[in-house]
């Protein structure tokens, strides 16, 4: 999903943290090549009067910013960052506008490039920018566990007695702030702002134990993030000037609208990349396209498969049982006499370390189950290029609710921006948040069953 955990590819999480230096200004952009994916870094210089340069760092597609960093050295041609907290630091030397240097830690050293970054404006051009035509509310709603919801209420300019439609947006897997933001990117500040220039009001609120929201988000599953959105909509039916009021979910969001939808409790849903395979299916595709990366032989991958699909399947037992314990990887791989790389058992150990009860859920749950109880307006889109949720999962919308609208966009990938491969190692490299064609379907879709 958004964001979809592969329950094998387990990246190094790079947690960042503070610097202090002499002689640089402006922000310095590079990433770190990890293989399977890349992790953008920024480093943020600026002098203080008494001429010192400090820095802080930002790592963009973990939603971490203005680490505090200490800066070693800082010549005119050398700069040496440290990062005690985590036993890394970056070294590198200055020339031609470029910062060519080595980032290590924990005894891995990474070659990181740095380049002066552009300004946001520039780099991520569709973010709204204010004054806007319309008010922008900041707000909180209930949860249905007393959890209290940090959201923006977009209001169009035309907000009168009229009924108009509205949408409660639901973010994908992982916790996310309420514009869903990712690499610099905010789809629903996007999405909110095309909408209400275009008549439509929207909530969109931060995920619970995330941002300005509490709650508990680690012990939490879809169905818990479902009853969320549930409350978000009875917030909405509670303003004066709304009328019909919808979901629009991205990723795991797309799926929390279906499974709305299948309860009766929205006058109509839009799914951008929601799973409507199972959870199973969809991570085992994963798992396949991540291990096809590795370059193993035909037997190797094969018998890793099948090792992830009993992992899967004993979470699944437990998770029906009610409980969950970490599972000995050694002991199926002996029991079911397969031979499996070491890196790919060790990584399924790191996730049994790191298993919750979304993961869990997730397992288990199976759209099909639900898909044909929906009876309101449906449209569901997904991209050509989707390498979390795939293509073909409209198949299965259009197979399960008949009346849904089903948009297979080419050249989008799962953030529905224009691609070349689809990668998730691409999000950051493309300017465009979400394809301006996917907003139109968005906008003439909620006006076609909103009259």
């Amino acid at each position: 999903m958004n964001k979809l955990i592969s329950a094998i590819i387990s990246v190094v999480a790079i947690f960042l943290s503070a610097t202090d230096a002499h002689g640089l200004s402006g922000s310095w952009r590079g990433s770190l090549d990890l293989g399977q994916m890349k992790l953008p870094l920024v480093f943020n210089f600026n002098e203080t009067p008494s001429g010192e340069t400090q820095c802080t760092m930002d790592s963009p597609s973990q939603g971490a910013k203005d680490i505090a960093t200490e800066v070693v050295l800082c010549t005119s041609d050398t700069i040496s960052i440290k990062c005690n907290a985590i036993m890394a630091s970056y070294t590198g030397k200055i020339s031609n506008g470029t910062i060519k240097g080595v980032f290590s830690q924990r005894g891995i050293a990474i070659p990181l490039n740095l380049t002066l970054d552009n300004p946001d404006e520039n780099r991520r051009p569709q973010t709204p920018i204010p004054p806007f035509p319309y008010s922008a509310i900041d707000t909180t709603f209930t949860a249905q566990d007393g959890a209290v919801m940090a959201a923006t209420l977009t209001i169009p300019p035309n907000a009168t007695s009229k009924k108009m439609p509205a949408v409660v947006m639901v973010t994908g897997s992982g916790p996310q702030n309420r514009d869903e933001e990712y690499c610099e990117h905010k789809p629903f500040a996007v999405i909110a702002d095309h909408l209400a220039r275009n008549g439509i009001a929207s909530l969109r609120y931060d995920d619970r134990g995330t941002g300005k929201s509490t709650g508990d988000f680690i012990s939490s599953s879809t169905l818990t993030f479902k009853d969320d959105a549930v409350s978000g909509i009875d917030f909405l039916r509670s303003i004066g000037c709304v009328g019909p009021v919808g979901v629009l979910g991205h990723s795991e969001g797309g799926t929390i609208a279906f499974i709305i939808g299948s309860e009766g409790k929205a006058d109509f849903i839009i799914s951008l990349a929601g799973m409507a395979i199972s959870g199973k299916e969809t991570m085992m595709r994963q798992n396949e396209q991540s291990l096809d990366k590795l370059n193993l032989s035909e037997a190797d991958k094969a018998n890793s498969l099948k090792l992830i699909d009993r992992v899967f399947d004993e979470m699944a037992t437990q998770t029906k049982q009610g409980v969950s314990k970490p599972i000995n990887i050694d002991d199926l791989v002996a029991n079911n006499n397969l031979s499996v790389p070491q890196m790919v058992t060790q990584s399924l150990k790191m996730t049994q370390k790191m298993r919750g009860p979304w993961v869990d859920a997730l397992v288990t749950l199976n759209p099909r189950e639900f898909l044909g109880n929906v009876k309101c307006p449906v449209l569901a889109i997904n991209g050509e290029k989707d390498t979390q949720v795939f293509p073909d999962n409209l198949n299965v919308v259009k197979e399960y609710i008949p009346q849904a609208e089903t948009k297979l966009m080419p050249e989008l990938n799962h953030l529905l921006q224009h691609a070349v491969t689809g990668e998730v190692s691409e999000y950051d490299e493309i300017r465009e948040t979400i394809s301006p064609e996917v907003l139109d379907a968005i906008e003439l879709f909620i006006k076609n069953n909103c009259k």
